[in-house]
């Protein structure tokens, strides 16, 4: 599958703008490595956002935002055909602690939509940058509200050449039962020394980043027209339709199937 190349940082580089609107449907496509001075609200559309950044790897489900703090290198990055992404990059006050932290992913509100589809309208030329200023302000000041919100669909990345492949086993095989015993030995280690490099190198349990790689697994699975929810939790790996259900919840804020029919909802609005 063709992957379309975007360059950020010359859209950054060449804006003679106070900020930066960017509205089009992509499709699959993979940005350069890049960071800009202005905080920068991504917000995807039929179709899952990935961005790398050096600590970690976040997954942006269709119809949710993420918000990319100033000065945060990273890359984005989508395999679905069909996404649009809606951006805009500004400036912001210092006094909004929350958007100063770390790239976060939240559900879009109704309000927030309508405004961020808005700014459409400065993508396509000479504007006025004063109104359009005055109007991202008030957009920055319903953020910090939507990021209370937030989901934790992102797992911790490594270049520890040892743990590596143990990580990218584990996602060739999410739709099968990992035994943590069987693992270690499969890749040389004991299984003190397995788990004390996921604390150490990842900051997290073997059995937690498996829950939620599993789970961002179903959420990609979810955009490209999976709905049947047991089928969706056998994909992933689980046995137990009702452990699927309330990992589900505790990750992303909804049962499965109210995600669905509630993404189901914004397919035909929009």
């Amino acid at each position: 599958m063709y992957s379309q190349p975007v360059s950020c940082s010359s859209i950054i580089a060449q804006t003679t703008r106070p900020f930066v609107s960017f509205h089009q449907q992509l499709g699959c496509f993979h940005s350069d490595w890049h960071q800009h001075k202005w905080g920068q609200f991504i917000y995807a559309e039929k179709g899952c956002i990935h961005i790398n950044s050096r600590e970690k790897h976040i997954l942006i489900p269709g119809w949710y935002g993420v918000w990319v703090p100033a000065n945060t290198e990273h890359q984005i990055w989508s395999n679905h055909s069909q996404l649009s992404i809606r951006s805009v990059c500004f400036p912001v006050t210092d006094n909004v602690a929350s958007l100063h932290q770390s790239i976060v992913v939240f559900p879009i509100s109704s309000l927030l939509r309508e405004m961020i589809h808005y700014t459409e309208k400065w993508s396509h030329g000479p504007n006025n940058d004063g109104q359009a200023l005055t109007f991202l302000r008030a957009f920055q000041d319903l953020l910090p509200e939507a990021i209370e919100k937030s989901i934790v669909t992102q797992l911790p990345s490594t270049n520890h050449q040892k743990l590596l492949p143990v990580i990218t086993y584990i996602h060739a095989h999410l739709a099968q039962p990992i035994s943590f015993m069987w693992l270690a030995s499969e890749f040389g280690f004991s299984a003190r020394t397995l788990s004390r490099l996921f604390t150490q190198q990842l900051g997290t349990s073997f059995s937690s980043y498996c829950k939620i790689a599993r789970i961002m697994r179903a959420l990609e699975l979810i955009e490209i027209g999976c709905d049947n929810v047991s089928q969706l939790a056998a994909a992933v790996g689980y046995e137990s339709l009702a452990t699927f259900s309330n990992n589900f919840l505790e990750i992303c804020g909804h049962r499965p199937l109210q995600f669905i029919r509630s993404k189901r909802t914004k397919w035909l609005t929009r």
